[in-house]
């Protein structure tokens, strides 16, 4: 059961870093704006790194975690390089199931419910250069709040382990299209499909 409920929560980060990119391309202004703010506020209680602390706390908390979400979504989202992927994506159920992932896989109160990292990303055709842009973007994101680099590695490792599920197509291409017959998850609240 352990080992499902990391796989689980493992599929959920992977969920939130490749769910992001629709919202505000362009943004880039605001996100600067964004950063700069949260990285004042958040960067204090992310910089525990104390062996007997979970990585949720060295973290520093959902609070910390959603501001680390909120950034890396208005990054994702003003990216060329993969925002395309995310046209169909509803954003509000994005940052709600990845700061819920990020939580519950690292050890947090949270409960992570959404789709496996397969099921999300079926027919979604993401390339190995839009995977890997997409990780650039978490760890910019990471830097930004200046994440140590043993809690950065923690999470980009658990990423890294789901690209099978993510990737379909073996290409440093960036910027591709969002297939017009992929089917993202619905809205918040919505039934599913």
């Amino acid at each position: 059961m352990p080992n499902r409920l990391r796989t689980r929560s493992i599929t959920a980060v992977g969920f939130v870093v490749a769910s992001l990119g629709v919202i505000g391309c362009g943004k880039k202004d605001q996100q600067a704006a964004v950063d700069t703010t949260a990285s004042s506020t958040a960067a204090a209680t992310m910089t525990d790194t104390s062996a007997n602390r979970s990585l949720y706390d060295r973290l520093g908390g959902k609070s910390a975690i959603t501001a680390v979400v909120d950034t890396f979504v208005a990054r994702v989202a003003a990216d060329t390089r993969i925002n395309k992927k995310f046209a169909k994506s509803n954003i509000p159920r994005v940052k709600t199931e990845l700061v819920d992932q990020i939580c519950a896989q690292t050890g947090g109160p949270c409960t992570y419910s959404g789709r496996t990292m397969k099921e999300t990303h079926r027919n979604m055709k993401v390339t190995e250069g839009e995977f890997n842009a997409l990780v650039e973007d978490l760890t910019a994101s990471l830097n930004a709040f200046k994440v140590p680099s043993r809690e950065q590695n923690e999470l980009v490792t658990a990423l890294g382990s789901m690209k099978g599920d993510i990737v379909e197509v073996k290409s440093t291409a960036t910027g591709t299209p969002l297939p017009a017959s992929f089917k993202p998850a619905p809205a918040l609240g919505a039934a599913k499909q």
